[in-house]
């Protein structure tokens, strides 16, 4: 006998089955391909983008000088900290020179040295410690990329470590109605300089200290005073000052990298 035609409402049905089954797959081929541009979005949110490389070279041109030589230079207030305790400064700032150029801000063989390295800028700033007895000015030596100068000049202020009488590397800066006021190359009884520690940063930090009211360190009175190492040992305090102030305003550099390029 012929087979009977299979009544139409069994062939929408039968439809039906087809579509709810392509639909269900399309739906989980749309679900997984929104999970994965759901990771894909949170791992691009979860990068960290630096360009280290391209602010650390520029930013003595792009910030501000008293950002980069701050009004106070103190300890983080902890390690996550962006902000530093300001009732434990180190060092206060009482001016910034307006002036710029590595002649104008350098001296002696650390001048020398610095331009024959390629020396860009030298950003300079008066400050004094917390007691008022001590005053100093700090320079921050702008260098070409790469580690090649970095490295030359920290060669060059190993070796200035190792003199008797070390000469000055930074050009006192004087300013009127403050504590600095008399503060000339002659007063500085001490000295010192260094490389930044942060790699993407090509400056190097050179520092002199010396008494607010003119004291000169050595040669010592009397028997103290026989031999230029006495001499020497009676400068360490002040070179002690200048080395921490330099490396103050190291730590300080590094870590405005590491806000601004995180």
């Amino acid at each position: 006998m012929p087979v009977p035609p299979r009544p139409p409402a069994a062939q929408r049905s039968g439809g039906r089955t087809c579509l709810t089954v392509g639909l269900g797959i399309v739906g989980a081929m749309a679900l997984l391909g929104g999970g994965a541009l759901t990771v894909h979005a949170y791992s691009n949110h979860s990068q960290t983008t630096s360009n280290r490389s391209e602010y650390g070279p520029a930013m003595w041109r792009n910030e501000p000088v008293d950002k980069l030589l701050p009004e106070t230079l103190a300890l983080r207030e902890d390690a996550q900290s962006k902000s530093t305790d300001r009732t434990r400064a180190q060092w206060h700032r009482i001016g910034v020179s307006e002036e710029t150029g590595c002649d104008e801000g350098l001296r002696g063989g650390t001048a020398t040295e610095a331009e024959k390295l390629g020396c860009k800028a030298v950003l300079r700033a008066t400050y004094v410690d917390p007691t008022g007895n001590t005053v100093a000015t700090a320079a921050v030596v702008v260098l070409p990329k790469g580690d090649a100068a970095k490295t030359a000049m920290s060669t060059f202020f190993d070796g200035e470590k190792e003199k008797r009488d070390p000469s000055p590397g930074v050009k006192a800066y004087a300013v009127p109605g403050t504590l600095a006021a008399r503060w000339s190359d002659s007063r500085s009884n001490g000295s010192a300089g260094r490389s930044v520690t942060e790699l993407s940063i090509p400056y190097a930090v050179v520092a002199s200290a010396g008494a607010v009211d003119g004291r000169k360190a050595g040669p010592l009175p009397g028997k103290w005073g026989g031999s230029s190492i006495d001499a020497k040992q009676d400068r360490a305090p002040w070179s002690g000052a200048a080395d921490n102030l330099a490396d103050a305003i190291d730590e300080h550099l590094s870590a405005l990298v590491m806000e601004e390029t995180t």
